[in-house]
């Protein structure tokens, strides 16, 4: 080997270049290892992914996320869907360890997301699947959030189906993968929830263990973001909360505040999904109330939007059975039940639901 070269491999490994290249038995063992370990290292370091790709998906997902609450759910699931197969197609490249995590944890974002927009669309099935996949993704990532949005929104399908004891059981596994994020602000208030709808007044104190949470966190850039839980989604939480456990005064006091920050002006709509959900809160005051015309209004200004929550319908009908017992022989009433049931059938839910 000539000097130069003796040169260049001595700075590199730090080694004098009597003791390299020395002639003892040594020797050859000693230089074989260490530029086997250093082709080790250019190995790990070595990517067919560009420094921008990664920079550039996390600005993509994090716009489908915000995007969330105002872009139809047919919409999101292909551009989500498209981002995805965008992912796996990086993640059968040549990536670092440190890319291949991310990449996972990218795919595990978009799970999440799509297991949300799935059950709105109405294919639980596909939402199922999605939420496993999450799991899974969070699990091989290290990533303890996307564990516990999984759970989250297991706790959600149970609320929707109204399992309430699984309500509970889901927000709680949840929660032993969250620490201190976004998610375990919504597992403890989807807790809450489940305590609520089986009259258990611990219902309020998730109310209360929610609130701590929260103000731990920071105020976040994009509260749009649907993972992301800021004080006004804390108000929208209380409004079905105080719903759910009978509190009428309570509830109507935080949907209104609700209303305000959907509607910053008379041309605005901020989120219209929880708009929609604050005014089944009203409804349901109004129908326990006896207020007949104010509780239908209500209905169907839920009703209205065409960007619609999962458990929409489902509570709809629900608001519709109140009524149906209170004023049993009310022309209204049936003229809202057909509209619940035509929109169930259009939507390919059951309209046994009524």
């Amino acid at each position: 080997m000539g000097p130069r070269y003796r040169l260049l491999y001595a700075a590199a490994l730090d080694l004098p270049e009597d003791v390299l290249f020395s002639h003892g038995a040594d020797a050859p063992s000693l230089i074989s290892s260490d530029i086997e370990l250093m082709e080790l290292a250019n190995r790990a370091e070595a990517s067919d992914v560009g420094a921008g790709t990664l920079d550039l998906l996390d600005v993509a997902i994090e716009r489908l996320c915000c995007d969330y609450p105002t872009v139809a759910a047919d919409d999101l699931c292909v551009r989500g869907r498209a981002h995805l197969d965008h992912v796996l197609s990086l993640l059968d490249s040549r990536t670092t360890l440190a890319q291949h995590r991310e990449l996972l944890v990218d795919a595990g974002w978009l799970t999440v997301l799509l297991a949300c927009v799935y059950f709105d669309a109405g294919d639980k099935a596909a939402a199922e699947i999605a939420r496993h996949t999450a799991r899974r993704l969070g699990e091989q990532a290290g990533h303890g959030e996307i564990i516990a949005w999984s759970w989250e929104i297991a706790a959600w399908f149970a609320l929707v189906e109204r399992r309430f004891p699984d309500v509970v059981a889901c927000s709680e596994a949840g929660l032993r993968h969250a620490g201190h994020t976004n998610a375990a602000v919504q597992l403890t208030l989807q807790a809450g929830r489940g305590y609520a709808r089986m009259g258990d007044g611990r219902g309020a104190d998730a109310l209360e263990i929610g609130r701590g949470v929260l103000n731990r966190l920071p105020r976040p850039d994009h509260p749009e973001n649907h993972f992301v839980f800021d004080h006004d989604k804390y108000e929208f939480y209380a409004s079905t909360i105080f719903t759910m456990a009978g509190q009428d005064d309570a509830a109507e006091e935080h949907a209104r505040e609700v209303i305000t920050q959907c509607r910053p002006s008379a041309d605005v709509v901020r989120w219209p999904m929880r708009l929609a959900m604050v005014s089944l809160d009203l409804g349901i005051v109004a129908a326990r109330r006896g207020q007949l015309d104010t509780a239908v209004e209500h209905a169907r200004t839920a009703l209205s939007p065409t960007r619609r929550s999962g458990d929409l319908l489902p509570r709809t009908a629900e608001l519709a059975g109140i009524l149906r017992d209170r004023f049993p022989h009310e022309s209204l009433v049936g003229e809202l039940e057909e509209q619940i049931r035509q929109e169930l059938v259009g939507a390919g839910r059951a309209p046994e639901l009524l």
